[in-house]
């Protein structure tokens, strides 16, 4: 028999992963009523609003059973304490059962409710980009790094230059002073110094 602590039962099956952006991680529990601690991952704060649905992956070292990957839509949260509620989480043990959870928004809500400005762009978009330096090919974008306030396309290096002793991968402060373009229709980033920081490092 349920007790009202445990999660409602009719809490949908996840999505397929591959459709999931990590926007967040679910910290400890706040107060008696369900509240929980939010630590964003996102740069969109934004998209974290009221009826927003996500799924709640549970880490393999803190996984239960009926918890590893559900479907949890949100009642409110506030950006200044970093406090969410869920409608389907009425108390704190029920709470309890998603703290260490990881939390993604499907790919389709993430473009819906995150407004770009100029130059900006989603980093699933820019991952797998070509990286050019006077047309020449230096890699690939597979990973983005944010360090401090910088964010880092970490480049696979391509092969001819892996041939001629280059490192394997190496990294480019996505800045002004060393990205030209960005290109996501052609899938192509040109830059300036870039060489430079692969044959340093």
């Amino acid at each position: 028999m349920k007790t009202p602590s445990d999660p409602a039962p009719s809490t949908a099956p996840a999505p397929v992963v591959e459709t999931l952006i990590e926007v967040g991680k679910i910290g400890k529990t706040i107060g008696l009523n369900g509240g929980l601690k939010f630590h964003l991952t996102s740069d969109f704060p934004q998209s974290i609003q009221e009826n927003l649905q996500l799924t709640l992956k549970s880490p393999s070292k803190y996984a239960v059973a009926s918890q590893i990957s559900r479907i949890y839509t949100i009642k409110s949260f506030n950006p200044q304490n970093s406090v969410i509620f869920f409608k389907e989480i009425h108390d704190i043990n029920a709470a309890k059962m998603l703290c260490h959870c990881i939390a993604y928004a499907s790919l389709e809500d993430t473009k819906k409710h995150c407004h770009l400005g100029t130059d900006e762009y989603f980093w699933f978009d820019v991952i797998g980009c070509e990286v050019l330096e006077d047309d020449e090919n230096l890699g690939e974008v597979r990973a983005i790094e944010r360090i401090g306030q910088i964010d880092y396309l970490l480049v696979t290096t391509s092969e001819k230059l892996r041939s001629q002793g280059l490192g394997k991968t190496f990294m480019i402060p996505y800045i002004k002073q060393f990205i030209l373009t960005t290109s996501l229709e052609q899938k192509i980033i040109l830059t300036k110094g870039a060489k430079a920081i692969l044959e340093a490092s």
